[in-house]
């Protein structure tokens, strides 16, 4: 019988029950994992086996039996597979069986590390199997992707859902160049220090025209995603970082991830006045107040102020960094080591936070440093604030166009949110507005005027740049608005 291949078992026949394959290794060791390894451990006499895993050892024995009943072919070539729960792997091709649990990146690590091992620059994703996708999961594996790419490796993409690919999960998008889009959720972005305030300035715009939030919501999101992307810029030693934000309504909840291929928490303490033992203790330390690496850089108040504001509301955090987890969920902290990492130089951080924005949210309670309330000020507002301090709100400027419902309906909620954080004059400028549909009008103004009252409207409200034509469908709008709330009103007190 010929010896086999250290990677491959070839075996012709078709009579025989049973075959015997000698395996020569002289001495070698042979790596595997997954479903190739449940399959042949159970057959292996003598072996030495580690404890389950993603990637297990094997110390085989000098011959192996294997039943032919685990063949149904005249002539079988087995090429042995590296399987997970979320990642499959044959040869140089990376299939991914789901982008919703955080492990997929660390077996994408694990995996695309040993298909470099074996020689190969082209790497294969499928993601064909995949159906939905979580922020914590895409964004650190769109990183990753373009951590390789700039080293030279080339990923083969044959098949990808067209949202995911549009998104920016081969190729993270790069915000300098698409710094004027409006619609930034959903998408994985590839930002440097200058493009911070601008990304998380349109973060936050869009999420306050998703839906409205109880006072001090947005601005603690705003602080908190400021303090996160400026870590990547002035502690990671790379100057760029990847992002992705999602609103989902329906549940109230935010999520948020950042992430970067820099020097990772326990590293960039090195050097300093602290000395962590461990990644793990490093990403503790870095949550104490005042806790920096350099005073000259941060005051150390960014990972203290978010995991305060996770704890208060109720959020959930997590950290990967260094080949270390921290896991913050329901007042309980988990902690894990010995994960996977790019390289020692470059270990790799990852911030995900999450956050259900029903729930009250105190900034003097959150953001409090040295038992002194933190002053945020919302740059969002100011930006919108004239010379007399009164919010000058341009309609041409939004966006979204001023023809549908939806439309509006976003600018009224971002209207109401910055009532939600002071009641202030407003001026809605329609100058640069051609044309307002009766939808608009009513979903903008009249449901703005229903709700809040004639005179809280009018104490607010002051309407600019409407040519007649326009005036003409806002009053319509609003008269049929009143009409339909005044039917209600008398239906309701005749019954």
């Amino acid at each position: 019988m010929k010896h086999a291949q250290k990677d491959r078992i070839s075996q012709k026949g078709s009579s025989v029950q049973t075959f015997f394959i000698t395996l020569a290794l002289n001495k070698k060791r042979l790596y595997h994992d997954g479903r190739a390894d449940a399959q042949l451990s159970a057959h292996v006499d003598g072996g030495v086996r580690r404890r389950a895993g993603a990637s297990r050892l094997v110390n085989y024995p000098s011959e192996i039996t294997i039943p032919k009943t685990m063949f149904n072919m005249t002539k079988y070539s087995y090429d042995f597979q590296r399987t997970s729960r979320n990642i499959k792997c044959e040869r140089n091709k990376i299939s991914f069986l789901n982008l919703n649990h955080p492990n997929t990146v660390l077996d994408f690590i694990r995996q695309i590390k040993s298909v470099l091992k074996q020689g190969e620059n082209k790497i294969e994703l499928d993601f064909s199997q995949v159906a939905t996708f979580f922020p914590n999961v895409v964004a650190p594996i769109s990183g990753i992707i373009d951590y390789y790419t700039g080293r030279g490796i080339t990923f083969v993409v044959p098949d990808i859902q067209d949202h995911l690919r549009a998104m920016g999960l081969i190729s993270p998008i790069v915000f300098e160049s698409h710094k004027d889009e409006h619609h930034v959720l959903n998408k994985i972005w590839k930002f440097r220090g200058p493009d911070v305030g601008l990304l998380v300035d349109k973060c936050i715009n869009e999420l306050q025209k998703s839906d409205t939030f109880d006072p001090g919501v947005l601005n603690t999101l705003e602080w908190s995603l400021n303090e996160v992307m400026d870590n990547v810029i002035q502690h990671s030693l790379v100057d760029e970082g990847i992002m992705i934000g999602q609103i989902h309504p329906a549940s109230t909840k935010i999520a948020f991830t950042v992430f970067d291929v820099g020097q990772g928490i326990f590293n960039s303490f090195k050097g300093s006045n602290y000395a962590p033992r461990t990644p793990v203790d490093a990403i503790t330390l870095a949550m104490q107040e005042e806790v920096t690496r350099d005073k000259e850089i941060g005051q150390g108040n960014g990972l203290f102020g978010l995991h305060s504001i996770i704890v208060q509301g109720e959020g959930r955090l997590v950290i990967t960094s260094g080949g270390a987890l921290f896991n913050l969920f329901e007042g309980k902290i988990k902690t894990a080591g010995n994960l996977p990492v790019l390289t020692r130089e470059q270990t790799s951080t990852t911030i995900d936070f999450q956050l259900d924005y029903s729930k009250k949210l105190s900034i003097d309670k959150a953001l409090k440093f040295k038992g002194k309330p933190y002053d945020i000020t919302s740059l969002r507002i100011e930006n919108l604030e004239n010379e007399k301090g009164v919010i000058h709100y341009k309609i041409a400027e939004q966006g979204d166009g001023t023809g549908t419902r939806m439309a509006a309906e976003r600018i009224k909620n971002e209207l109401l949110n910055i009532l939600t954080e002071e009641v202030r004059p407003i001026i809605l400028d329609f100058s640069g507005v051609t044309v307002i549909s009766s939808s608009f009008a009513d979903e903008l103004i009249a449901k703005l005027l229903s709700r809040l009252g004639l005179y809280q409207f009018n104490k607010i409200f002051r309407l600019e740049g409407l040519n007649d034509s326009q005036q003409l469908i806002l009053h319509r709008s609003v008269l049929q608005r009143l009409a339909q709330e005044y039917q209600k009103i008398s239906t309701n007190n005749t019954l």
